[in-house]
């Protein structure tokens, strides 16, 4: 099987799990405003939380995995800020400006905001991460 198989069902397995999620979230809801039904929303709930435990780790692994085909590229595996902003995204997800450059701090022993934005915004004209909607201006990994 391929790497980009093994994406593509990685993917819709994370969709399909986020769905049940959703679903098992909303019939909880609507369980607990009966009071005869609390035990079963009870039961609801602890199975929608095993399954996030489960859904969790395959939305890390394809982050890793766009991570490794980022990091394919020659231009990124020369210069070592792009590199692990990449992988500080590939592990945590979502950030803004600020976080990342902890984490690359953390990783490097120095950085600076004014550096990690000026590569973020190289990075995102390349197509390689994105902004996204949330509380102030975040980016992350171009999945695909």
């Amino acid at each position: 099987m391929s790497g980009k198989d093994l994406n593509d069902r990685l993917e819709k397995i994370t969709e399909r799990l986020d769905v049940l999620i959703r679903r098992l979230e909303n019939l909880t809801r609507i369980l607990m405003e009966n009071p005869e039904y609390v035990e079963l929303a009870l039961f609801t709930r602890l199975f929608s939380l095993s399954m996030k435990a489960y859904n969790e780790p395959l939305k890390i692994l394809s982050r890793i995995r766009a991570a490794e085909r980022i990091l394919k590229d020659a231009a990124i595996r020369r210069d070592e800020i792009s590199r692990c902003i990449i992988q500080a995204l590939a592990l945590r997800g979502p950030l803004n400006i600020s976080a990342i450059t902890r984490e690359v701090r953390a990783m490097r022993g120095k950085a600076s905001r004014r550096i990690i934005r000026d590569r973020l915004k190289i990075l995102r004209d390349r197509g390689i991460v994105k902004s996204v909607e949330g509380f102030g201006k975040k980016f992350d990994l171009q999945m695909k």
